[in-house]
């Protein structure tokens, strides 16, 4: 199916910029500085890094917030992580943990250069241009000081962007009808996850997938053997288009020459801290006209 320019340029995007703010919950220089703060959960740096914008948020917030975690998740994580520290602490320490990440990550001479100077530019541009109404994680991102360092302003830009298209991601999801695990049965049925890392990494127990797959298929979405059916794929499919679609706002802000730019800038990047931190993101071409 092809697809039109602007969704593939907003996936585009996307895949690019996502590299430079998962710094702060892979790489072990940035998790060291949550463990500072008392915060020594493998999760911490996930939950507390972006939950922080919020303040306080209580388990059941962050539930509704994240989607398709098990509750458990956020009832087991959130309490220690107000017990031990503040949304203010934990505020700059995302920025710091950025910080020491990116210098290690990609030293000096590419944090000073006119060229990631140029990306966070153009990266705080499209970011200014998020409309806030229903987007809880990409408006309180938003909402907060601009850091004065290029380096640290695009990752505050690239966060921002990144929290923006996942409200946007859980309202195409709504929409579609798929409730949390739905969702992951879908996208792993689609190829886009494996169910043995995702159903993990997510905490849901068999019988819960289980029952999900049971309900889709029900639905006349997933067939048999585990895989979408035609009409499975078009909801799928669907949310996916709804999910560049609603995430297309700052990229039309920027327009096509600039985006093109800031992709340009940001993809080799996003790259090289892929390759360093051997995390499976793609970061693929921008696409062509």
């Amino acid at each position: 199916m092809h697809r039109p320019l602007e969704l593939r340029r907003a996936r585009a995007l996307r895949d690019a910029l996502e590299p430079y703010h998962a710094v702060i919950i892979v790489a072990p220089q940035a998790t060291a500085v949550f463990r500072e703060l008392g915060l020594s959960s493998p999760w911490a740096p996930y939950y507390a890094g972006r939950v922080a914008p919020l303040g306080a948020a209580a388990p059941a917030v962050v539930d509704a917030i994240f989607y398709h975690f098990h509750p458990r998740m956020a009832a087991r994580e959130i309490p220690p992580i107000w017990a031990a520290t503040t949304p203010e602490a934990v505020l700059a320490a995302r920025l710091e943990a950025a910080d020491v990440a990116l210098r290690a990550l990609l030293g000096e001479q590419v944090l000073a250069s006119p060229e990631l100077a140029e990306a966070a530019g153009l990266a705080v541009e499209a970011a200014a241009a998020c409309p806030g109404h229903g987007r809880p994680l990409g408006a309180a991102n938003a909402a907060l000081p601009l850091p004065a360092e290029p380096h640290l302003a695009l990752w505050q830009a690239a966060t921002t962007l990144r929290e923006y298209r996942g409200d946007g991601h859980h309202a195409a999801l709504l929409a579609a009808g798929l409730d949390p695990v739905e969702a992951l049965v879908t996208i792993t049925a689609a190829g886009g996850e494996r169910r043995a890392s995702i159903q993990a990494r997510r905490e849901w127990s068999d019988a819960d997938w289980e029952a999900a797959e049971r309900r889709l298929a029900g639905r006349g979405l997933l067939a048999a053997d585990g895989t979408l059916t035609e009409q499975g794929r078009s909801v799928r499919d669907g949310v996916e288009d709804a999910t560049d679609r609603l995430a297309a706002a700052p990229w039309q802000a920027l327009g096509p020459e600039r985006t093109r730019r800031l992709h340009e800038l940001a993809a080799p990047i996003g790259r090289r801290i892929v390759e360093v931190l051997g995390v499976p993101l793609p970061v693929g071409e921008y696409p062509q006209d």
